[in-house]
């Protein structure tokens, strides 16, 4: 076990430009070079209405596999994708090529921090050079499940069903069953388990297949909480990096970066707990083609106002430990609407124009506390808070509620994270050392909630994604890292103990009572 007297204090920088990995895909687990696997394509697995050919399907990571069509993991039927294996997909503009887990299907993606499932378009090199810019390449990934949802027949919008409780999942057409999600209303399976995605990072989709209808980068619809989801990376998607349809399901660790929609967007009754989850928008604001992303979260209740009359559930997430990174427009932290509830605590949004903006009907459950924002820092922001359009005056009952009790923070640009950087589109070569730090500074101390102690959160008593002064939980498996949006290259410098960049008498100001101390 090291100590702190082990400590280097004097370290050199990382190299600043994206380092080549395209090799050592998978190294650690055995893999052989990317480009020497072997060539299979994925159309040779399934028959001819794509639905795989065996009912136990292997991807090992000696094989590069092409998705030159779609892959439907029907009822019965099991995927298993070893860790360190890479899947590039094929562009097909209006029926794009995705990996679809249907209802009692289930999917086995099971990789590991040194050795990650990757999922990316083509004509990725896999060397951090491919333009963050580069967005809509392919499909992505689909898993649909049995867990509650609130759709309904009266919807009126094409996903709606004969049935209710059951939709048919965005992005992908009307009428194949194999596209459904959910179940009837009363028949619902909120344990239902879809398998496991673990270290997987899903790069480049999100292809449009018809006007407004494009695949988000993790599309979970109906899912239940037997599903395992955690350390999953979304980069550059075409529309939302995680959209929650409904479902029970819990997740962990989610970075989504450079998307051209949402980061995290729940709808439909979705009621699971997350924590952990890190996004970045991209650094472009011409109003332009380049622009990226929307809202950090987008939380929804339902498709329809009446579906809580005809007995459908609100929205009811939990939500601890979220870093959101704006681009300095118009966009907001939180866009609360469609009468959805559900709490958001120890979090913070850099960047927004509005941290938290709530409609007429997310007001009353805000005022129940029935939706909850809490012991949030709000960083950079224009408008800390907006309802119904307008900014509530301080000292104003809102205004209070907001700040005082319910702990919120607004702060000023850069005071708590490093939420800037330069990277000028469309390469991904960070201008000089400009790049972003969303760890904050050891010793760091705001007044925090302890997350309830259930088996699935995390006693993390601190704002934000990341501990303070640690390194980064994307380290070794994330495109993130590569490209320098996580501040890797500083956290190797090891006499950075506060990860501020610097090597300085801060650092040693933490580095002497602690000297001769475990590191762990």
């Amino acid at each position: 076990m090291k100590t702190l007297r082990d400590l280097s204090l004097v370290a050199a920088m990382a190299a600043l430009a994206p380092t080549a990995q395209a090799q050592n895909v998978g190294a650690a687990c055995g893999c052989p070079p990317v480009s020497s696997r072997t060539t299979v394509n994925i159309s040779t697995l399934v028959d001819a209405n794509n639905n795989l050919l065996s009912s136990n399907t292997v991807l090992t990571c000696n094989n590069l596999y092409i998705l030159n069509t779609r892959m439907y993991v029907n009822a019965g039927q099991d995927l298993f994708i070893e860790p360190g294996t890479v899947i590039k997909g094929n562009s097909n503009p209006g029926a794009a090529h995705a990996i679809i887990v249907a209802r009692d299907g289930q999917i086995w993606a099971n990789g590991s921090e040194s050795c990650p499932i990757i999922m990316t378009a083509a004509a990725d090199p896999l060397d951090g050079s491919y333009a963050v810019t580069n967005r809509g390449q392919w499909g992505s990934l689909i898993v649909l499940g049995r867990a509650y949802t609130n759709k309904r027949t009266t919807d009126g919008d094409p996903t709606a069903t004969a049935t209710n409780g059951v939709g048919t999942i965005e992005g992908l057409a009307a009428g194949d069953s194999r596209h459904l999600y959910g179940n009837p209303v009363g028949t619902e399976l909120n344990d239902d388990n879809s398998g496991v995605l673990r270290y997987v990072s899903l790069r480049h989709g999100g292809q449009v297949i018809g006007a407004n209808n494009e695949i988000n980068g993790l599309t979970l619809g109906g899912l239940g909480r037997g599903t395992t989801i955690d350390h999953i990376e979304v980069v550059s998607n075409l529309d939302d990096a995680f959209e929650f349809f409904g479902g029970t399901v819990n997740a962990k660790y989610l970075v989504g970066m450079h998307c051209d929609d949402d980061y995290i967007d729940w709808d439909q009754g979705y009621s699971g707990k997350l924590q952990f989850l890190y996004n970045v928008q991209g650094p472009d604001n011409s109003g332009g083609a380049l622009n990226q992303g929307d809202n950090g979260i987008e939380a929804d209740g339902d498709d329809a106002a009446t579906n809580f009359a005809n007995g459908g559930l609100r929205s009811t997430p939990v939500v601890y430990n979220a870093t959101f990174i704006g681009r300095n427009n118009n966009d907001e932290g939180i866009e609360a609407k469609e009468r959805t509830q559900g709490i958001i605590v120890n979090s913070v949004f850099a960047r927004f124009a509005q941290g938290l903006n709530m409609t007429t009907e997310v007001e009353t459950f805000w005022n129940s506390n029935e939706f909850q924002v809490r012991n949030c820092t709000f960083q950079g922001v224009t408008n800390a808070i907006r309802i119904n359009g307008a900014f509530p005056a301080v000292g104003s009952p809102a205004h209070t509620k907001f700040f005082t009790t319910d702990g919120n923070l607004a702060v000023a640009a850069n005071a708590l994270i490093d939420a800037t950087y330069n990277m000028p589109l469309p390469g991904n070569a960070i201008s000089g050392n400009d790049r972003l730090n969303p760890v904050p500074a050891a010793g760091t101390a705001a007044t925090t909630l302890t997350p309830p102690v259930d088996g699935f959160f995390s006693g993390a008593k601190y704002r934000g994604a990341f501990q303070p002064g640690a390194q980064p939980w994307t380290k070794g498996w994330t495109l993130a890292e590569q490209l320098g949006l996580d501040l890797s290259v500083v956290s190797g410098c090891l006499g950075d103990l506060n990860n501020d960049g610097l090597i300085n008498a801060s650092d040693f100001g933490l580095f002497v009572p602690r000297f001769g101390l475990s590191c762990y």
